[in-house]
């Protein structure tokens, strides 16, 4: 691989920041939700919490419907899309932390019921770096029980494309599942659809799992053109913010493979809905989650009660504060994550986390510029 496309993306100062809400009673009990805004905008996320903690204070946390609906308003003019209606989704898989902690039930059962007793999940890693370093991280996937991975290509000329999936497959062989992500959604002049289309081509004798955002995320038109010319599963929407936007791919025909984030959609309820949309339209679902442990488990309980949920994704960068909030491990068995069982989300804020992994002013995700690798 060539040097340049080592690295295509980071954080201001190298660190990766996460944003957990936490709901406190008078009682002293509490839930945790995140928002995956907080990964690109902490400082910003504090300050839209700060104002959204106005319209709830005194209001009764067991009624969740009725505080969501509430905050939706309370932004209609303002932040119907985007980071507003991704914070309003954290603050709600908050109190349905809580509303599961007070019950003592999984909130999988409180939003659907528990649909699944395992589901498969993918390794999402395979960013762009040597080939030896790939070789080594995904032979580690292997070991660990994961029966497919996802892979990045972004950045990368048609030919370094199929040089890396053709080496991907070399190392993991036929039995696992290989997913490619083209991450359009990023490229500053994302492929026409000729170009999509030539670049999956290239790639079907490799049997890909699915396409990811073969487009410009918004262009659902070509999306759905895309899609109408190939056999491989065309997978998208992990940018996703609001049921109109949701509603955009599946009524384009844009998508096989609808991929729903609670830290972003607005929530689990937001995420409960668009998947039965889905499941309506013929269409599946696979969790998108790169959020903290908080995010992962609010990810996770909405797809156990979601009946058309095929995969989830777990992100393996070293990152504590993905198990630093787990109360107990996630299980993999037979490539399989089984359904939580913990009360609410199965999270808990550790005393001193804030001490151990203060905020670093100045912390977020950021696209640093287009290496020479860069798809024409």
């Amino acid at each position: 691989m060539p040097g340049d496309l080592e690295r295509e993306l980071c954080f201001a100062d190298g660190h990766r920041t996460i944003s957990v809400i936490k709901v406190e009673t008078d009682a002293g009990t509490y839930g945790l939700g995140e928002t995956y805004t907080g990964v690109f905008a902490p400082e910003a996320v504090r300050e839209l919490v700060a104002q959204f903690e106005i319209e709830l204070l005194g209001r009764d946390p067991a009624e969740v419907a009725d505080l969501h609906e509430l905050l939706r308003v309370a932004c209609y003019y303002w932040g119907r899309f985007g980071m507003s209606a991704s914070v309003v989704g954290g603050i709600e898989m908050a109190l349905w932390d809580l509303r599961g902690k007070t019950l003592g039930v999984p909130v999988h059962e409180l939003i659907g019921g528990r649909v699944h007793d395992r589901i498969p999940v993918y390794a999402s890693g395979g960013n762009n770096k040597p080939f030896p370093e790939l070789r080594e991280e995904l032979e580690t996937f292997v070991r660990a029980g994961y029966r497919a991975v996802k892979i990045r290509i972004n950045f990368l000329t048609p030919e370094e494309i199929v040089e890396k999936v053709a080496f991907c497959r070399e190392v993991l062989g036929r039995s696992v599942g290989l997913a490619v992500d083209a991450v359009q959604g990023v490229a500053r002049r994302p492929w026409s659809t000729v170009e999509a289309l030539d670049v999956i081509r290239s790639i079907e004798p490799f049997h890909p799992l699915w396409i990811e955002e073969p487009c410009e995320v918004t262009d659902y038109a070509s999306f759905a053109e895309v899609r109408s010319k190939t056999k491989v599963t065309v997978a998208g929407g992990e940018t996703v913010t609001n049921w109109v936007e949701a509603r955009a791919y599946v009524e384009a025909g844009a998508v096989d493979l609808f991929q729903p984030d609670a830290a972003i959609i607005g929530g689990l309820t937001a995420f409960r809905r668009v998947a039965d949309y889905c499941a309506a339209h013929g269409v599946d679902v696979a969790v998108h989650t790169w959020a903290g442990g908080v995010g992962i488990m609010g990810n996770y309980h909405a797809a156990f009660a979601s009946q058309n949920c095929l995969f989830l994704e777990l992100p393996n960068n070293p990152y504590p504060l993905r198990e630093e909030f787990q109360v107990e491990p996630l299980r993999i068995v037979d490539g399989a994550i089984v359904a939580p069982t913990a009360p609410g989300l199965g999270v808990v804020l550790p005393d001193d986390v804030e001490v151990r992994y203060p905020y670093r002013p100045g912390s977020f995700y950021r696209v640093l510029g287009h290496p020479k690798g860069e798809a024409r």
